[in-house]
């Protein structure tokens, strides 16, 4: 238990941290109102923070994660519609990354009860690529991306519309772990 008080003590730490240098004014108007320009869809790797990523304030960006930055759940599309219907951002950005686990797992058939949902998105991936061996898992993530771009589109009436009225665009983006470079694909 220790351990888990250890954990706890470092969230309030940082949050003590924050708040002595966040800028009242800037939580003042994000209390009221969130504004974001885009919503980001990425995997929830610990080392894969878009915020940090892309070098954006708090309120910059609606953000949405996921073990392999899949689309395929009707919360990840619900909260993507809502920005998109309610929030007003321009852009998705579905964005994979190296050395994703989530590939990993669904390239070397890790049985896993409840990631097989995930392991099954990216399997459609995988399926697209005939011909390139499955177990090179970057370009795996990179298909994966793709895939769930077009899922968005088609799979969500809401974001499909905006996207053929031209008030949203939804572009994939891989991100390098090792060197920090985001690549647009």
């Amino acid at each position: 238990m220790d351990q888990a008080e250890d954990v706890k003590r470092r969230l309030m730490d940082g949050n003590g941290l924050f708040k002595s240098t966040a800028d009242p004014c800037m939580l003042s108007k994000l209390s009221k109102k969130q504004e974001p320009f885009v919503a980001i869809l990425a995997c929830s790797d610990s080392r894969v923070d878009p915020e940090k990523v892309f070098n954006l304030s708090l309120g910059s960006a609606f953000v949405v994660r996921t073990a392999g930055n899949c689309a395929s759940d009707p919360s990840v599309l619900g909260s993507l519609e809502y920005a998109t219907a309610h929030l007003g951002i321009k852009a998705i950005v579905v964005m994979g990354h190296t050395g994703c686990g989530a590939v990993k797992a669904s390239c070397e058939c890790c049985d896993v009860a409840n990631l097989k949902s995930v392991m099954a998105d990216i399997d459609v991936a995988k399926s697209t690529l005939k011909g390139l061996d499955a177990k090179d898992q970057d370009k795996v993530a990179e298909t994966n991306v793709r895939v769930q771009m077009r899922r968005l589109v088609d799979c969500s009436a809401v974001i499909g519309e905006a996207v053929r009225k031209e008030r949203l665009a939804v572009y994939g983006a891989m991100f390098d772990i090792q060197t920090g470079a985001v690549r647009f694909v």
